[in-house]
């Protein structure tokens, strides 16, 4: 591991990611019934075949989530994160594994911008809702050492969210107004939350991201990188009765545009899922 000197870079404090913070995150309800959340599902999609005597990293690794289905696949993982609280949620979830899936797990306590592990060690790395939550400097070191960490030919898989334009652009100017007008015209309860970015969000999203300034950061460290924009959030939801899924169809419609919003350049405004397959050239 290179010695850099890393001066004044700043960081969201460890001590904000405590066991509330975990109980109440993105597939908390999944995590304690031994599940696996939807988007979790969907990044082992995209990661592919990995083979058993491969390592493999989940940097910023919270609960566990991630780190656990990929052990249970039969991945050798590490699991770091620097929030002591995350990894305890780890730790007791590694217990439920099957006793020969408990050693494909080891789990590190340190921040994301400089990795304790030696140059191309790692054939695959997750950043899985974690580059929100890095300050710009923070985030471009993290890459840096990413690239350093990965073999040759090595993958770096990407998830962030929020997308900055959805938050600034699409929802206030768009989204908002429109649900507001569903809602007193049929009665409805769609979010018309204001402002857009709760309390918590302002704490610890502090770098959201758009698919132009996230690919800049990864091509300024050396990574070749396919980049998309995911549908989860505009695709109609499947609903209890029929009239139930036309009013979904024409929310989607009204709302998002669908589904011209599933195609650039309206997926850059109305996505809120950035995806991205990173690759180490050699």
């Amino acid at each position: 591991m290179k010695d850099r000197p890393l001066k004044n870079i700043r960081s969201v404090s460890p001590e904000i990611y405590d066991q509330k913070y975990f109980k109440e995150t993105y597939g908390a309800d999944c995590f304690f019934k031994n599940e696996v959340a939807q988007k979790f599902k969907y990044t082992l999609k995209v990661s592919g075949f990995v083979p058993k005597d491969d390592l493999v990293l989940d940097i910023g690794c919270g609960r566990g989530d991630l780190t656990l289905a990929l052990a249970s696949n039969g991945a050798r993982v590490v699991g770091l994160d620097y929030s002591e609280s995350a990894l305890e949620f780890a730790r007791q979830a590694s217990e439920n594994l099957h006793e020969n899936l408990k050693n494909n797990i080891s789990l590190v306590k340190s921040d994301a911008v400089r990795l304790p592990f030696p140059d191309g060690q790692f054939n695959l790395v997750f950043m899985v809702d974690i580059v929100e939550h890095l300050y710009p400097e923070q985030l471009h070191e993290c890459f840096n050492e990413c690239c350093r960490i990965l073999k040759s030919g090595g993958r770096l898989i990407v998830h962030t969210s929020p997308n900055k334009w959805y938050n600034d652009i699409a929802y206030p100017f768009w989204e908002r107004p429109i649900n507001r007008v569903i809602n007193k015209l049929f009665r409805q309860n769609l979010l018309t939350r204001h402002p857009i970015r709760t309390e918590m969000d302002l704490k610890v999203h502090v770098n959201e991201q758009t698919v132009p300034s996230l690919k800049k950061y990864l091509t300024r460290v050396g990574f070749v990188s396919k980049i998309w924009l995911g549908d989860e959030y505009l695709m109609p939801h499947k609903k209890e009765t029929f009239l139930m899924q036309v009013l979904e169809l024409c929310r989607q419609i009204a709302c998002h545009l669908f589904p011209l919003s599933l195609v650039p350049p309206l997926s850059y405004l109305f996505s809120n899922n950035i995806w991205v397959i990173a690759r180490k050239p050699g």
